[in-house]
C-alpha cells in the first residue's frame, strides 16, 4: 500500500511540474512586470499560508493587512520613489503593528517576531530575485534557480530510494543524509550552467555556487518543515497537487533569494 501511495503522490508531483514549470518561465521571461506580478503573487500567497500557520484564526485578518502593506512598500522601491519616504512609512507601520501586539500583551513579543520573520522569509528574501532579474538579465534567474531545482529532485529521490540515516527526524522525517549528499552533488554539477557566457562564472565559482544553493536549499526545507511541525499540519496549503502549498514548493527557492543576489553581485560583473 505503501509503494502505490508513493507512486500516485509521485504522478502528481511529476504533473504539477510539468504545466506549472512552464507557465512560471514564461511569465518570469515576458516583461519585467511579469516577473515582478509572479513574485508578488508568490509572496502574497506564501504570507497567508505563514500566516495561519503561526497565528491564531482571529489573528489573520490583521496579520494579512500588516503583511500586504509591507509587500506592496517592498515593491514600491523598484518605482524610483524616494527611498526615505518608505523607510517612513515602514517605521510607521512597525509602530503600528508594536500597538497591535497590546491587544495581547502578554504575546506581544511572539507576535512581532512572527511578523517580521515572516517579511523576511516570505518578501524581502525572494525580492532578491526580482531585484537580480531587474538589475541583471531575467534569463539569470533560470540559470541560477537550475541548481535549486535540480537539488529538490535528486534529494527527493535519492532520499526515497537509498536514505535510511534520517537527519532531524523530530522535525523532518523524510529528510536522509543519503538524499542530501545526492541534492548536494547534483546541484553542485549543475552550477557548471554558470560558466555560461551570460554569467560568467568561473569553474570554481560555478561549482562552489551549485554547492552553496544545495546547502542553503536544505536550511530552507528545514525551517519550513518547522514551522509545518509547530503548527501540527502536513502542507502549508493546497496550491500545487503533490507538492502542497507555496511554502512547499518555494521554501527553499526563497532562502536562496539573497544568497545569488549577493554572489552574481560579486563574481558576475
Amino acid at each position: 500500500m505503501r509503494t502505490i501511495a508513493q507512486s500516485s503522490d509521485l504522478r502528481k508531483r511529476t504533473w504539477s511540474v510539468v504545466w506549472a514549470l512552464p507557465l512560471f518561465l514564461f511569465l518570469i521571461l515576458s516583461s519585467s512586470w511579469t516577473l515582478i506580478l509572479v513574485f508578488f503573487f508568490l509572496s502574497f500567497g506564501s504570507l497567508r499560508e505563514y500566516g495561519r500557520l503561526v497565528h491564531e484564526r482571529e489573528e489573520w485578518t490583521s496579520w494579512m493587512c500588516f503583511s500586504l502593506v509591507s509587500l506592496v512598500l517592498l515593491y514600491l522601491s523598484l518605482t524610483g520613489i524616494d527611498y526615505k519616504a518608505i523607510l517612513f512609512l515602514g517605521y510607521i507601520l512597525f509602530l503600528m503593528l508594536i500597538g497591535w501586539g497590546l491587544k495581547k500583551p502578554q504575546r506581544m513579543v511572539e507576535r512581532v517576531a512572527f511578523y517580521l520573520l515572516g517579511f523576511l522569509y516570505c518578501s524581502f528574501f525572494p525580492f532578491f530575485w526580482v531585484k537580480m532579474g531587474i538589475t541583471y538579465s531575467r534569463i539569470s534567474i533560470v540559470f541560477f534557480a537550475l541548481p535549486v531545482w535540480i537539488n529538490d529532485i535528486f534529494a527527493y529521490l535519492v532520499g526515497r530510494k537509498w536514505g535510511k540515516h534520517k537527519i532531524v527526524p523530530q522535525i523532518s522525517p523524510e529528510k536522509s543524509w543519503e538524499g542530501l549528499a545526492g541534492g548536494i552533488g547534483a546541484a553542485t554539477i549543475m552550477g557548471l550552467v554558470l560558466t555560461t557566457p551570460s554569467i560568467s562564472f568561473s569553474l570554481s565559482q560555478g561549482l562552489l555556487t551549485g554547492f552553496l544553493i544545495a546547502l542553503v536549499s536544505f536550511l530552507g526545507d528545514i525551517w519550513e518543515s518547522a514551522l509545518k511541525r509547530r503548527a501540527g499540519v502536513k502542507d502549508s496549503g493546497s496550491f500545487l497537487p503533490g507538492h502542497g502549498g507555496i511554502l512547499d514548493r518555494f521554501d527553499s527557492f526563497f532562502l536562496v533569494g539573497p544568497l545569488v543576489y549577493l554572489l552574481r553581485l560579486s563574481w558576475g560583473g
